[in-house]
This record gives C-alpha cells, structure tokens and sequence, in this order.
C-alpha cells in the first residue's frame, strides 16, 4: 500500500540519515531498525512494483529529518557528457571496446578528451551565456551583458555537498533542465537516477550489448566528473542491469526516454520509470 511505501521510505532515511539531527535537537530518538526490518525493507526494493513507490516518496522527502515541506528535493549533482552518446562513442570508444576488459592506460587514454557539463552550474544549458561559459548552449546568442549593460547577475555558488547532513546548503534546482540527447546522472541524498532519453535509447538498442556500450558512457561520466564519482562502484551492476532488462526498460519507455533509479542502500535493485521530467523551454 501507498503508506507501506513511505513508512518504508522513512526508515531508508533513517538508514542513510542517521538520527544525529534528532540527538542535536533533543527529539526522541527513533526506534533503531530491527534485522527483520532491514529484510523487508530489502524485500520491498527488490520488488520493481513497490520499489517504485517507496522511491516516489524519497523524491518527497528532504534528507533533513526537520524538514517537513517538500524543499531540499532535488538532485545534489548533475552531469551529462559535453556531446551526444553516439559522437561520444565514436571518438573515444570505438578503438577501445568495452572499458571492463581494456588496461588502466589505454581508459585513461580514451577519457583523456572527455568533458562534462555541470547541469547544476548551467541549469539552462548555458542559454545567453558567454562561449566560454558552461552549458551545452553558451554562446548560442548574445549575452545578457552584451545587450543590457549593467545588467546585475546573481550566481548561486555550489559549495560542498554532503549527503547525511541536515547542514548541508543545497542549490536551487527549479531551472534544471535534463539533456533530452543524451544521457545523464542526477544524484540525491537517497540514490540516484540514470536518465537517457530517445537519442540513448537509440543508440543503445543499435549496439551490440547495451550493457557494455552503457558501460562506457557511465565510465566516463563517473571517472572525469568529481560530482557523480559516488556511482562508479555501481556502474558494473548499472550496465549489467541494463544488458539483463533491456525489453523491460524499452516497454517503460512512453516516447520520451526511460530514467532507472536505485537507492544508495541498494543500488543493484534498480527500477526503470517513463521519462516524467520537464520539457524543455
């Protein structure tokens, strides 16, 4: 049931979060999670159906325990590869293989011109920005300076995130907008979500092995980015999951892309989803 799920979502926070926040405030300190507990908890995230609800509760949920609206909800990072998966392919993967049976240096060799974009710092792909600002779209047209001079712009600063703290200062997420090109990764304080839209999907169902072609593009996601680094233990299991499920991910998928989430407590119990992000503007 829909309560099941988010007494269920409350104890992963509890698991993640710890109750430190409830000893510094002096409220009661919750029940410590029992093994049976920890087995049903397990048992409901293996369960595509379940799992689903219980993580449309932590997209809800704020990893502060005092928190009680819905603020603090949005990914903590977010990155997407600087070019389309198939030009990505092409110019660093194509002579590699698959990452899991290349050696350290011939990896390093083919990430050595990989880029990124923080979709955090350039919420709106760079649209209006300088050609050498962030964003898949800086340069695109003249800037805001350019045409109002004096034009007074107010830059949230990223600080350092942490995952399990109620002090945590989180940026404004409102004008993220998700690549519909190519794939990315958002994470948040509970898991994190896998996002690859038609043009991935695409590319993926041409491949060979869509696990080993994912495998590429999650390895260098999670090796040149900083931010998302927290997901390379699972990209072996995130591709594999892929490879396995491939039909269930495609028969997810509406027309706009399929997005697989996990949570950090079990990450190899992912769940794929209709693509339910924003359009564009």
């Amino acid at each position: 049931s829909d309560r099941r799920a988010r007494d269920t979502a409350v104890m992963i926070r509890s698991v993640i979060v710890g109750d430190h926040e409830m000893m510094h405030s002096g409220a009661k300190k919750s029940k410590s999670l029992s093994t049976s507990d920890l087995a049903r908890v397990k048992a409901q995230l293996l369960d595509p159906k379940s799992s689903r609800k219980i993580i449309d509760h932590l997209h809800t949920m704020s990893a502060s325990l005092a928190d009680t609206g819905s603020v603090n909800t949005g990914p903590i990072h977010a990155v997407c590869l600087d070019a389309i998966d198939k030009e990505i392919h092409e110019q660093h993967f194509i002579q590699l293989g698959s990452v899991a049976t290349a050696t350290a240096t011939t990896i390093c060799d083919a990430l050595a011109n990989v880029h990124l974009v923080n979709l955090l710092t350039a919420p709106d792909m760079g649209f209006g920005a300088p050609a050498s600002s962030p964003g898949l779209l800086a340069g695109a047209v003249p800037s805001a300076e350019t045409i109002i001079d004096g034009l007074q712009q107010i830059t949230p600063q990223l600080l350092a995130l942490g995952y399990a703290s109620s002090k945590a200062i989180l940026p404004d997420h409102k004008g993220v907008i998700v690549p519909t090109d190519r794939l990315s990764v958002l994470t948040y304080w509970w898991g994190f979500e896998v996002c690859m839209p038609p043009p991935t999907i695409e590319h993926l169902s041409a491949a060979a092995s869509p696990g080993t072609t994912l495998l590429n593009l999650l390895t260098a996601l999670s090796v040149v980015s900083p931010e998302v680094r927290e997901v390379l233990p699972f990209i072996r299991y995130i591709a594999q999951f892929v490879q396995t499920e491939w039909h269930m991910i495609k028969a997810a998928d509406k027309g706009k892309g399929v997005v697989c989430c996990a949570t950090w407590i079990m990450p190899v119990a992912m769940v794929p989803r209709p693509w339910d992000f924003p359009d564009p503007p």
